[in-house]
């Protein structure tokens, strides 16, 4: 029992990180300035490795699992949240250059910061943006069905 002492030790670790991962998420959900998805896609990360059963209360939960399944199974982001990152990642950089910090570690920071804006940026948007509901789609004055609307396309469906 005790040779596996680090075991128990590693979950304990791992459940932590998913729980203060999860408080700052939330937090960041009223607070403007701080991001809500990466510390959700951290906190469901580390409660994978800790706890299956916290892992599956995130990812079944109504209001946070959107992000978390959409990443674990497109390897997606949001597109509100594409936004919201790269502004605040050019904030922030804008923020140090402002602040005077040494031009060597803005330097790298840019490098970092371009890297980071790049990834998410080119990350695809999930499926379910994509979708069109039915509401929204325009039908042409007086077709009902879809072999009226053949008939707009393929002009050899109607003969006169």
């Amino acid at each position: 029992m005790l040779k596996h002492w680090w075991i128990h030790s590693a979950r304990a670790v791992y459940v932590a990180v998913a729980v203060m991962a999860l408080v700052v998420g939330l937090i960041g959900i009223v607070v403007p300035l701080l991001p809500t998805t990466p510390f959700l896609l951290l906190s469901a990360w580390a409660a994978a490795k800790g706890s299956p059963r916290f892992h599956s209360w995130l990812i079944r939960h109504p209001r946070i699992n959107e992000p978390l399944i959409a990443w674990r199974d497109e390897g997606a982001i949001p597109t509100r949240a594409k936004r919201i990152a790269l502004t605040m990642l050019s904030i922030s950089w804008l923020a140090l250059a402002l602040g005077g910090i040494p031009h060597l570690l803005l330097l790298g920071l840019s490098g970092l910061f371009f890297a980071l804006g790049l990834f998410i940026a080119r990350r695809p948007a999930p499926a379910y943006e994509a979708e069109v509901p039915p509401e929204t789609i325009k039908r042409y004055e007086g077709c009902v069905n879809y072999s009226d609307l053949r008939a707009y396309s393929d002009p050899e469906v109607f003969h006169e």
